[in-house]
């Protein structure tokens, strides 16, 4: 660990989440023929979140907790990625730990969502629990292809240890889609779904508890594009000659932009699927990420 990965990481974890935001909303509102938000926007909304006091309709402990569940194993797993050329926490089998961590938001959300006795809250965490059964397989299926090519769970030694093969291309794109899915834009923003369960797990939360649950998943999302960004930057950049420090970062900093600037757009053309129709797809691709894993089983 050095100076440079950890401020980083602190950096991107804490900063760009709401800056990207910020910037896709206006990416979107372009397409859309609006003018779109201020650039900050995002940031003006969770100060307000964290300066309003939060109403609690339980008594479960749970309610108070989730938030900041939430927000932990959103930083904790970011932290466990690359920045630059090693993680802030590292572990012997990152990857792992890193799946189960990432895992634990979605967990948390649905553990508020029933945490409380409401219809819309109760729909909202069964739509998560099916979205987590159906894409978690996928994203568990993808990264074992990418450890098996690679030859090592260690997630620093991953990012430069695959070498180019039909297997690796084909599981970095279903890596974009899981990222993609998992990260809650749209068609897959089903659990929360506003306009048709008012907020899904997040009816029932207000101020500044709803502000640390909004970071968190905000913070998720970007820690997903940041495993996939890693990915492409890291063998690109050495091929480049740029082996490490802040050069490094910028180069994940600038492929983390496009990814999520391309993730808007797509969002963009799309209208949310039923619950039914997105685990439907969900498990097509998860077949599809099978055959990928033959395909690098037989050393393709």
């Amino acid at each position: 660990m050095n100076a440079v990965s950890v401020v980083s990481a602190f950096l991107v974890l804490l900063v760009l989440p709401p800056l990207l935001d910020g910037i896709g909303r206006r990416v979107k509102a372009r397409i859309q023929y609006r003018r779109g938000p201020p650039l900050l926007q995002t940031f003006y909304d969770l100060e307000k979140l964290f300066r309003l006091p939060s109403v609690v309709p339980t008594e479960n402990p749970m309610f108070r907790l989730a938030p900041y569940l939430a927000f932990a194993a959103a930083l904790a797993g970011g932290l466990m990625l690359p920045f630059g050329s090693e993680p802030v926490l590292e572990f012997g089998k990152g990857l792992i730990v890193f799946f189960y961590v990432v895992a634990m938001v979605s967990v948390v959300t649905v553990l508020a969502a029933f945490s409380v006795q409401n219809a819309f809250s109760h729909i909202g965490g069964h739509r998560e629990v099916m979205m987590v059964l159906s894409i978690e397989p996928l994203l568990a299926v993808v990264l074992g292809v990418l450890a098996f090519k690679a030859g090592t769970l260690n997630i620093a030694e991953l990012a430069s240890g695959v070498s180019p093969s039909p297997s690796v291309l084909l599981a970095y794109i279903l890596l974009a889609y899981a990222a993609y899915a998992e990260g809650g834009f749209v068609p897959f923003d089903i659990a929360e779904a506003e306009t048709e369960v008012i907020g899904g797990p997040f009816t029932e939360y207000s101020g500044r508890l709803l502000g640390v649950f909004r970071y968190a998943l905000l913070i998720k999302r970007v820690v997903l594009l940041w495993l996939l960004a890693t990915l492409i930057a890291v063998p690109a950049a050495r091929a480049a000659g740029i082996s490490g420090g802040m050069a490094l970062v910028l180069v994940q900093v600038a492929v983390l932009s496009i990814l999520y600037i391309a993730a808007v757009a797509v969002e963009a053309a799309n209208a949310r699927l039923r619950i039914d129709q997105a685990v439907s797809l969900n498990k097509k691709v998860f077949a599809v990420a099978v055959g990928v894993l033959f395909i690098a089983l037989v050393g393709w």
